[in-house]
C-alpha cells in the first residue's frame, strides 16, 4: 500500500508516466538497448586484446571488428529513439502543465489575486515548470541511465575477477551518504532561489506598470536601488546553491578515480602474477571509467530532481487552491433572460473576520430598467454590482436572474448575459478591433465593432489614428487617455449583446457632459436592456426609472430623480452639492 502510494504520488508518475506510459516503455526499452550496447563493448575489445597477446587468428579479429560497427550503428539508433521519447515528450509534459496551470488560475477569485502578486505567479508559471519539466527529462534520462549502469556493470566485473571487483567497487559505497547529505541542502536553497526570483518578477512588472507613476515622482533611482538589492540577494541565493550542486559530481568522480587507483595497483599486480589477463585489466579499466558517467549522473540527477520537486510544491501550492465559483454538474447552460435583476435582503461580507459591506439589500429591477446606484465612497455599490456576475461569491437564493438564483446557472452562461465594465479598465496588447470584439472572438463583425464604438463615442478617435482600428495598444492601453480606455472598455461590453449592462463607474475619465452623453446614447439604443450604473454625477442619470441611494451597505432611499431631490436627505445633499460644483466650474 506504502509502495504504490509513493510511485502515484512520485514526480515522475505524476507528470510523466502517468499520462504517458507507452511513450515512457518506448524509450526504457531504447535506453536499455544502448546501455548493454554500450557495456558489451568493453568485452569486445577484451576478447581482442586476448586474441592479440595470445597469437590468435586475423579473421577472428576481423570478426570481432565488424561486431563492433554492427552494434554501434544498433546504439546510434537506440540514442535517437531515447532522445525523442524522454526529451521530446518531456516538452509535452510541459506543456500539459503549463495549460493546466493557467485554466486553473482563470477559475479562482478575486480573493486570489488579492494574496498572490502577478511576479510570484508568473515565476511559477514559467521558472517553476520549466524546473519540473528538467526533472522529468533530461532527470529522468540521466536517472535512468545511471541506474541501469548500476545494475549491468557490477554482474560483468564480479564475473570476471570477484576479487578485483570487490577492491575497486568499495569506495563507492560512501556514495549514498554524500547523496543524501547534499540533497537535502539543494532541496532548501532552491526553494529560496524560486522565491527571490518570484520577487524579482514582480517588482519588474509593478515597475513596467506603473512606469507613468516612477517618472512623475522622480523615483527612477529609487527603484534601480531597490531592484539592484533584489538581484544581489538573488545573486547571493545562487551562489549558495551552486556550492552543494557543484560539490556532488566532483565528489562522486572522486570517488570513482579512488576505484581506478586501486585498480591500477591491485589489477597491475593480479596481470604480472597472472590471475587475470591484460584484455580483463583492460575491459576492467573501461568498466571504471564507464562508471565515472553514471557517478557524476547521480549528482546531476538528484540536483535536477531536487528543484524539480521544490517547484512541484510551489506549483502545487496554486493548484491545490480551491476556485470559490464554481458551477455545478446540474448548473442551467441554456437561458434566455429578459434581464430582470431581484435582490431578496442580500448581506455580504468578504470573509467571517470582517463588518458586512451589504445589509439587508431587498431590490427588483425588471426588464429593460434603467437604475443608477448613488452614495458616497465605500457604501458597497461596487460590491453591489459584483455580485451580479458572480464576480463575488453569493448565498443561494439572495440574487434572482429572471427569477432563477444566479447559484444554479452555469457562471460562463450568466457571464455571456451580462456586460460588465468596471472601474479598473483594462485592454490588450491588441489592435484595438480586436480588443473591441474580445468577448465574442468567434463571430467577428467589422460592422458591429464600429456600431459599439459610435455608442460609445470613441469612434471619430479612433478613426483619426493613423490605423485607426487596426492600431495596436501598448501594455494595458498605456497609449491612450484614461477616458479613451474607459469608452472601448464601454464598447467591448456592448459588443457580445448583453441583455444586462453594468457601468462601475467606469466614466470618471472623461468630463461630466461627455459621461451624460454616453450614458444617453446607450440608453436610447440599449433595444430594452437592463442597464445598471454605478455613478457619482447625478446630471447623467436624471432621466433614469430608477436611482438607488446606497449609505454604509444599506438601502436609504430609492425612486426617480424627482422624486428623491424632493426628499430631504443624502441624494438631496448631493444633487445640490453637484449643482453649486458646476455653478462655480463655469464661472
Amino acid at each position: 500500500m506504502f509502495f504504490s502510494s509513493f510511485i502515484k504520488e512520485n514526480l515522475i508518475y505524476r507528470v510523466f508516466i502517468k499520462k504517458y506510459k507507452k511513450y515512457f516503455i518506448l524509450g526504457a526499452i531504447s535506453l536499455i538497448i544502448v546501455d548493454i550496447i554500450n557495456i558489451v563493448l568493453p568485452l569486445l575489445i577484451k576478447e581482442a586484446v586476448d586474441t592479440l597477446t595470445s597469437h590468435g587468428s586475423i579473421t577472428k579479429i576481423l570478426y570481432i571488428s565488424g561486431i563492433y560497427i554492427l552494434v554501434s550503428l544498433v546504439q546510434g539508433a537506440g540514442r535517437y529513439f531515447w532522445r525523442m521519447y524522454f526529451i521530446g515528450i518531456s516538452f509535452r509534459c510541459d506543456y500539459d502543465l503549463r495549460m493546466a496551470f493557467f485554466k486553473h488560475i482563470e477559475t479562482l477569485s478575486r480573493s486570489f489575486f488579492q494574496k498572490y502578486k502577478t511576479g510570484d505567479l508568473m515565476s511559477r508559471a514559467t521558472n517553476d515548470l520549466n524546473a519540473v519539466r528538467m526533472a522529468v527529462g533530461p532527470g529522468m534520462l540521466i536517472g535512468l541511465d545511471a541506474l541501469f549502469y548500476f545494475f549491468l556493470i557490477p554482474p560483468i566485473v564480479i564475473y570476471l575477477s570477484p576479487k578485483l571487483a570487490l577492491y575497486t567497487f568499495l569506495p563507492l559505497l560512501l556514495m549514498p551518504y554524500f547523496a543524501y547529505r547534499i540533497k537535502n541542502v539543494i532541496d532548501k536553497r532552491f526553494r529560496r532561489v524560486q522565491e527571490q526570483f518570484s520577487n524579482i518578477s514582480e517588482k519588474a512588472q509593478e515597475n513596467i506598470s506603473g512606469i507613468r507613476v516612477v517618472k512623475s515622482f522622480s523615483m527612477s533611482n529609487q527603484e534601480e536601488r531597490t531592484f539592484g538589492r533584489l538581484c544581489r540577494d538573488f545573486v547571493n541565493k545562487n551562489l549558495s546553491l551552486v556550492i552543494p550542486q557543484s560539490l556532488m559530481g566532483p565528489v562522486f568522480e572522486y570517488i570513482t578515480y579512488l576505484g581506478i587507483i586501486i585498480l591500477l595497483l591491485a589489477g597491475g599486480n593480479m596481470v604480472l602474477e597472472g590471475t587475470i589477463t591484460l584484455g580483463t585489466l583492460i575491459a576492467f579499466q573501461r568498466y571504471i571509467s564507464k562508471m565515472v558517467w553514471p557517478m557524476t549522473a547521480v549528482g546531476w540527477c538528484l540536483s535536477l530532481f531536487q528543484r524539480g520537486k521544490a517547484s512541484m510544491k510551489r506549483v502545487d501550492e496554486i493548484m491545490d487552491i480551491k476556485p470559490e465559483i464554481i458551477s455545478s454538474k446540474s448548473a442551467i447552460k441554456n437561458i434566455r433572460p429578459a434581464g430582470k435583476v431581484e435582490f431578496k435582503d442580500l448581506s455580504f461580507r468578504y470573509s467571517k473576520n470582517e463588518d458586512f459591506i451589504l445589509r439587508n439589500i431587498s431590490l427588483e429591477i425588471t426588464p429593460g430598467q434603467k437604475v443608477a446606484l448613488i452614495g458616497p465612497v465605500g457604501c458597497g455599490k461596487t460590491t453591489l454590482v459584483n455580485l451580479i456576475p458572480r464576480i463575488l461569491p453569493a448565498e443561494h437564493n439572495k440574487i434572482l436572474l429572471d427569477d432563477i438564483d444566479i447559484n444554479k446557472i452555469d457562471v460562463r452562461e450568466l457571464r455571456s448575459h451580462i456586460g460588465f465594465v468596471s472601474q479598473d479598465t483594462f485592454l490588450f496588447s491588441e489592435k484595438i478591433k480586436n480588443n473591441i470584439s474580445f468577448g465574442n472572438p468567434d463571430q467577428f463583425d467589422e460592422c458591429k465593432v464600429r456600431e459599439c464604438a459610435n455608442m460609445s463615442m470613441i469612434s471619430n478617435e479612433i478613426d483619426n489614428l493613423p490605423e485607426g482600428y487596426d492600431s495596436y495598444l501598448g501594455e494595458r492601453g498605456i497609449n491612450l487617455s484614461g477616458g479613451q480606455k474607459q469608452r472601448i472598455s464601454i464598447a467591448r461590453a456592448l459588443a457580445i449583446n448583453p441583455r444586462i449592462l453594468i457601468f462601475d463607474d467606469c466614466l470618471s475619465g472623461v468630463d461630466a457632459r461627455t459621461e451624460e452623453a454616453i450614458i444617453k446614447n446607450i440608453s436610447t439604443e440599449a433595444n430594452g436592456r437592463t442597464l445598471i450604473v454605478v455613478t457619482h454625477r447625478i446630471p447623467a442619470i436624471m432621466d433614469f426609472d430608477l436611482i438607488v441611494v446606497l449609505q454604509n451597505g444599506e438601502i436609504i432611499g430609492t425612486g426617480t430623480h424627482q422624486q428623491l431631490s424632493e426628499r430631504d436627505g443624502l441624494y438631496k445633499s448631493l444633487y445640490e452639492n453637484e449643482v453649486v460644483s458646476e455653478s462655480l466650474a463655469e464661472s
